[in-house]
């Protein structure tokens, strides 16, 4: 086996060969390998380093010469020179600077240490290497697990999590969820989950409740209250910001609301007169009274044909006709009566009467026939007890 000797750049070394008298030159047989290109020649150069200047060749301190260019010419001679070649390799991002004599890709791979057997590189193993060099990226292949709207895949990959996501065919952007971030280096069995998040607006119409004022008159008899001004519900137009994550929706938030039709208040008198008969069913006052009530009925008098158990509610909510229920309105629910009817109830206890218009459906209780809404329950003095006996009849 040729030994292989690094020669230094000598202009010196590289004239040996003179000082010679001609008659002492004699041709010989030699055959000059250079980068594995041989060729046979005759030459009278009594050196090796002779030799190779004769053909020109300029050896740099990279290059190794066997044998030593110093070293007399023999017949039959193998002289062999393997230029150096300056290599940069990226090694999983760290970048590597050495010399090798190596002329191809897959020879130099032999000399860096990629611990790893299974890896990737940026160019073929079997790519030539010039004296000028090469510059090549070598990564580590990694088993990634990616996880993405609920389909789970297993890939080789290399570099960073963009890298595998890019491998799988996952494209994010600055909404979307990534359990690692996306620069970070992948390693054996990374698990990588991705959360797709995409938002959407919408606009919907929403209904808002009047609200009623209240005042006291001695000019009307106790027991009856006078609806002066008639509350309507007002609208407004709310925006809705909708999150959505891996197709499925996950919340609603309202970014932006605007009143397209303002509310009207009710304004309600509740007398405080007293009778002589202590109720609100008789004189020519109390049917005055009822004229501008909230159920438009010219007559207070007790009802009359019906007995049945009424309660009341309170809570905010969405009606059965579709309007929104106002709890100190003059409302009830029925379970069959049409909506829109109206119904005169009288709490037999005190002989308080009120008119009510049927806007909503239940109650959904054995033995009770109306629920009332708290305004109307408080006009026949019903609220203390929760549930009472009352007369009803449609008017």
């Amino acid at each position: 086996m040729l030994k292989l000797i690094a020669l230094g750049v000598s202009g010196a070394m590289l004239a040996v060969g003179g000082g010679f008298g001609l008659d002492r030159l004699m041709q010989k047989d030699v055959i000059v390998t250079i980068d594995g290109v041989s060729q046979h020649l005759q030459v009278s150069d009594q050196t090796v380093a002779g030799v190779l200047v004769a053909q020109g060749v300029k050896l740099t301190s990279h290059d190794l010469v066997s044998p030593n260019p110093a070293s007399q010419v023999q017949q039959g001679q193998e002289i062999e020179v393997r230029y150096g070649r300056e290599i940069t390799a990226v090694v999983d991002g760290v970048p590597t600077t050495f010399w090798t004599t190596a002329r191809t890709v897959e020879d130099a791979l032999a000399q860096l240490d990629v611990r790893s057997q299974n890896f990737t590189i940026s160019t073929s193993r079997s790519t030539s290497i010039g004296r000028e060099g090469i510059d090549f990226a070598v990564d580590t292949l990694f088993n990634v697990t990616v996880v993405a709207g609920g389909k789970t895949q297993t890939v080789e990959a290399a570099g960073t999590v963009a890298d595998a996501l890019t491998k799988v065919g996952i494209t994010t952007d600055s909404d979307d969820r990534v359990s690692h971030a996306l620069s970070a280096d992948l390693s054996e069995g990374l698990k990588v989950t991705v959360v797709k998040v995409e938002t959407k607006t919408t606009t919907r119409a929403v209904s808002i409740p009047y609200t009623t004022k209240s005042s006291k008159s001695s000019s009307v008899d106790e027991g009856v209250t006078q609806v002066k001004v008639q509350g309507k519900d007002g609208s407004k137009t709310e925006t809705v910001s909708i999150r959505i994550e891996d197709g499925k929706e996950v919340s609603k938030t309202v970014t932006a609301t605007k009143v397209t039709k303002q509310p009207v208040q009710q304004v309600e008198v509740v007398g405080t007169r007293s009778t002589s008969s202590g109720s609100t069913s008789s004189s020519s006052s109390s049917s005055s009274s009822s004229s501008s009530s909230s159920s438009g009925s010219s007559s207070v008098s007790p009802a009359t044909g019906n007995t049945c158990k009424a309660s009341y509610y309170w809570q905010g909510q969405m009606t059965a006709s579709g309007e929104s229920f106002n709890p100190d309105g003059f409302t009830a629910a029925h379970k069959t009566l049409p909506l829109g009817t109206m119904v005169k109830v009288t709490n037999p206890a005190n002989g308080k009467t009120v008119v009510v218009r049927i806007n909503d459906r239940g109650p959904y209780i054995a033995g009770r026939c109306l629920d009332l809404s708290r305004g109307a329950m408080s006009a026949i003095g019903g609220t203390s007890a929760g549930v009472i006996t009352v007369n009803w009849q449609t008017v």
